[in-house]
């Protein structure tokens, strides 16, 4: 992975002016895989960027269903693999069907995807105790 950037952020509204930065960077074709603990933001940043992108229906962490769909300038993709517990779970998710040159995929808990994608974003998210973040968008390509 090469680090394309780092931002830090002091409150919400610095997130939700990041996330307008991101909607510029991403396109359809890109996955992006969001790290960082429970509570650093992951949902939260999918939200404002799928807003930025008139996303009209409510974007949700898709813990439980493992995967949402949504429409807005572009066709997005939500997945969320903190529950798959093997390689065969992911397998059986399909996720080779959802990752396309027409949608923008967000991927939340990818460690168990990360090895089979040839290209990808990451965004970590890391939270400090007084609420402040900082997010390392990085960048793996084809080697």
């Amino acid at each position: 992975m090469k680090t394309i950037d780092t931002y830090k952020t002091e409150n919400a509204d610095q997130a939700v002016e990041l996330a307008a930065v991101l909607a510029e960077r991403f396109k359809p074709g890109d996955v992006i895989l969001l790290q960082g603990d429970l509570g650093s933001g992951k949902t939260f940043m999918v939200q404002q960027i799928c807003r930025h992108w008139q996303v009209a229906e409510a974007v949700t962490s898709p813990t439980f269903t493992l995967i949402q769909h949504y429409q807005g300038r572009y066709p997005v993709i939500h997945m969320d693999l903190y529950r798959l517990e093997s390689d065969a779970e992911l397998d059986e998710l399909g996720w080779e069907e959802f990752i396309n040159e027409q949608t923008v995929a967000f991927i939340e808990w990818p460690e168990r995807l990360m090895p089979w994608l040839a290209t990808c974003y990451l965004l970590h998210i890391e939270r400090h105790n007084n609420g402040n973040r900082v997010y390392t968008l990085s960048r793996k390509e084809p080697s």
